[in-house]
């Protein structure tokens, strides 16, 4: 089969409204990833409920274990978008680590499984979003 003129002109559009599609995806995603650059950190235990600096509580229902899920519960936060939190390690990488809050009630919920690490690291960092703030929580686990 061959192609005219014609058809490799479309498909060189087509082309191009894909790169332009690309670029315009990246770029968006730079600019959102960059707006809270520096959350506020919270000095919580995890076996305390956290006070919130904007409002609201954020508690672990269960531990936090390795390879085992646990509960996350925000109370006295409101909005129409869902909080979310994601999860990290001072120093590596550990892939998308990111769980969003379902509305329970008046809170909202997290059921979140932490990856194992190879290094033997238990300690971790939360960035939770909500309400268009983030939020820095540091902890360990079990």
């Amino acid at each position: 089969m061959k192609l005219d003129r014609k058809q490799w002109l479309w498909i060189a559009v087509a082309l191009l409204l894909l790169a332009g599609l690309k670029v315009a995806l990246i770029r968006y995603y730079l600019e959102r990833r960059g707006e809270p650059a520096n959350p506020t950190p919270l000095a919580c235990r995890v076996d305390e409920a956290c006070a919130l600096p904007q409002g609201g509580r954020l508690s672990f229902v269960t531990p936090p274990r390795h390879g085992q899920p646990f509960l996350m519960r925000l109370d006295g936060v409101a909005g129409a978008k869902a909080p979310t939190v994601e999860f990290s390690m001072e120093g590596m990488d550990m892939g998308f680590n990111r769980y969003v809050f379902v509305r329970e009630g008046d809170a909202w919920t997290a059921r979140v499984t932490l990856p194992l690490c190879v290094s033997g690291s238990r300690n971790w960092i939360a960035t939770l979003e909500s309400g268009g703030a983030r939020y820095r929580l540091p902890f360990s686990v079990r």
